[in-house]
């Protein structure tokens, strides 16, 4: 119950931030693309942003220990932290809740919560965009 007041309060904070900018995302899907590649070579450097999946899974379930996910948060964060540019972290943000979603891993609240998630966590690790606008794309 904590956990949720805490992860309610920081959602808050993050919504409420007026200096917030936001970031939307499309992930392109030509490979040409140089954005693309330098975008996929600094998520790769980031060992696929390995935490952050593990975080955003932790914020859908309740049920690990708080010191865990604070760890794996700082994790993440330093993961983001070694992708330079902000409009990849965004993308790197988006291909985590993607393939979490095409494991089958997130339905309904759980899948929104993620996405919440994933989107303010920039902001969460004091980077920049404070806010990504993730969009995936629907499996059904």
């Amino acid at each position: 119950m904590a956990r949720v007041m805490i992860l309610a309060a920081i959602l808050f904070m993050a919504v409420t931030v007026s200096s917030s900018r936001i970031m939307t995302i499309t992930i392109a899907e030509d490979a040409e693309n140089p954005q693309s590649q330098r975008c996929q070579q600094q998520i790769q450097q980031a060992q696929k942003l390995r935490s952050c999946q593990q975080y955003l899974r932790q914020q859908t379930q309740f049920q690990e220990e708080e010191d865990k996910v604070s760890r794996d948060k700082q994790q993440c964060c330093e993961q983001l932290r070694q992708i330079q540019e902000p409009q990849c972290r965004c993308e790197g943000l988006s291909q985590v809740v993607q393939h979490a979603q095409q494991q089958g891993e997130l339905q309904g609240r759980e899948r929104q919560q993620m996405i919440r998630t994933a989107e303010n966590l920039p902001g969460l690790c004091q980077l920049s965009p404070q806010r990504c606008e993730i969009q995936t794309r629907s499996l059904f």
